[in-house]
């Protein structure tokens, strides 16, 4: 099944966001390469006058993870998700500076990758201002739209409605009650502008947090909360050990194999030595 990622960075003090397609949960290696590639040709279509033809670089990656509301680096496969979003950072410089603002609603593309890690920083300091709605926006999109079709049929999103206990009703939802069809992500969007609590509820409800009942006990869903929190920040540990553990392997291995490399080209016990005649 076709796996969906929104990728975006900061290209000339510009925020650029893009869907990219994956034949399935990419690794590292291939988000890397695919985001690599197609921003290295936005950079160089927008290049401004006088500055520098630089390849583009993905120096660190960061994701927004849903437990712990924030931003966090991405070190291990297992932190994507289908439609999430994913934020690359190039080496510091003076041509592509952070520019603050909200994420841009991702272009699709028609690029399909067959087959890429994030500086630790505060969401503020890294330019990106409120990010939470719009996650759960296409989150909860996502979760609908199983089948990637980029649109719900309303009776789908009713019934989904229905299995959270949310009513769908004129006086809930308005106009919407009485339509037919499909819902778009367009549509879905202006939804959301409308209705922003319904969303959030279609947000926590499928994650076991129904805090917008009345009688739900807040105190449980904040110790909930917190421990799937601390869970979370466990599993992020893990992924960041296993990731420099692994780093740490390379860089040793690369060092072992240059130092025999030249070993053999300074000091071949036969090569002739330099004399005065």
């Amino acid at each position: 099944m076709a796996f969906f990622l929104d990728v975006g960075t900061d290209l000339f003090g510009a925020k650029q966001n893009t869907r990219l397609e994956f034949a399935g949960c990419p690794t590292l290696s291939e988000l890397i390469i695919a985001a690599e590639a197609h921003f290295d040709k936005e950079c160089r279509l927008r290049r401004p006058a006088g500055s520098p033809d630089v390849s583009f670089k993905c120096q660190t990656m960061q994701v927004y993870d849903d437990t712990l509301l924030r931003w966090v680096d991405l070190y291990s496969p297992t932190q994507l998700r289908n439609g999430g979003q994913v934020w690359c950072f190039q080496p510091e410089s003076i041509y592509h500076s952070e520019a603050p603002g909200s994420i841009p609603p991702a272009k699709y593309a028609p690029e399909s990758w067959l087959g890429s890690p994030a500086r630790a920083r505060a969401v503020t300091e890294a330019g990106i201002r409120d990010p939470v709605a719009s996650e759960k926006l296409r989150s909860v999109f996502y979760n609908i739209d199983t089948s990637n079709n980029r649109y719900i049929p309303y009776s789908t999103l009713r019934d989904y409605f229905t299995r959270y206990d949310i009513p769908w009703t004129r006086s809930y939802v308005g106009d919407y009650y009485d339509r037919t069809g499909n819902m778009t992500y367009s549509d879905w969007v202006t939804f959301a502008g409308r209705y922003p609590s319904i969303v959030d509820s279609l947000y926590y409800r499928p994650r076991g947090s129904y805090l917008d009942r009345s009688y739900y006990s807040t105190a449980l869903a904040e110790a909930d909360l917190a421990s799937a929190r601390a869970k979370r920040e466990a599993e992020i540990r893990s992924y960041y050990t296993s990731y420099n553990a692994e780093r740490a392997r390379l860089d040793a291995e690369y060092r072992a194999r240059q130092a025999a490399r030249d070993s053999a080209l300074y000091y071949r016990p036969y090569s002739p030595r330099y004399g005065y005649m």
